[in-house]
């Protein structure tokens, strides 16, 4: 009895080592391929402010970026040229960029990191944009609405407010009497080009 016991061990053993193994195989599998999606992408910059005297905004393009998707969440991190900004007056414009001091920031920063990809019933989503103007980095709400993906791309409307105080920006005037407000609107056309073929896909491990 004690030998046949040993020969059902002898058999079993290398079977049970081979599950174990074709397991474990299958687990690490699951747990350290993460695909990622990098999609070339560009988006229009609109924005706004107000003054005692009126209105003025105007529009830019960022330059290009890479909209990065990845398990759920989306990721981006674009510039814009602070001295391409420009409105309907050329005054108004060169106090503009001289409160930005466009000639030793040239660039404007904006960061989102792994923000939930909108769901369908779930029509607007909220982000966070670390937003870089000068050499200040302060944490802006933003509000992402009109995600539309097709098989060619992605597409998205971003809206946001920014305080020109919380950057320790002076908003110019004109003979102390013209005043541009404190808070300035902002607003972005996202269109991302999703990769023709599997192999501008890439995986990460955890």
């Amino acid at each position: 009895m004690h030998k046949t016991s040993r020969t059902r061990l002898v058999w079993c053993s290398p079977l049970i080592l081979w599950c174990l193994i074709l397991g474990g195989s299958t687990i690490a599998g699951e747990t350290t391929a993460l695909p990622i999606q990098r999609c070339p992408a560009t988006a229009v910059i609109r924005f706004a402010g107000t003054s005692t005297l009126h209105d003025f905004g105007g529009e830019l393009p960022s330059q290009p970026f890479a909209l990065v998707l990845s398990n759920g969440t989306w990721s981006a991190s674009a510039d814009v040229l602070s001295g391409r900004m420009a409105t309907a007056s050329e005054g108004r414009d060169r106090n503009m960029h001289r409160m930005l001091a466009t000639n030793d920031f040239p660039q404007i920063h904006g960061e989102v990191a792994l923000a939930p990809v909108p769901a369908g019933n779930n029509p607007v989503t909220n982000a966070v944009l670390l937003l870089t103007i000068r050499n200040q980095t302060n944490a802006v709400p933003v509000s992402i609405r009109d995600w539309k993906e097709s098989r060619q791309d992605i597409r998205f409307h971003a809206s946001w407010n920014v305080s020109l105080k919380q950057y320790g920006l002076k908003a110019p005037s004109v003979a102390g009497i013209v005043r541009v407000g404190d808070r300035v609107r902002l607003e972005a056309d996202v269109v991302a080009t999703k990769p023709s073929s599997t192999s501008d896909k890439a995986k990460i491990s955890p």
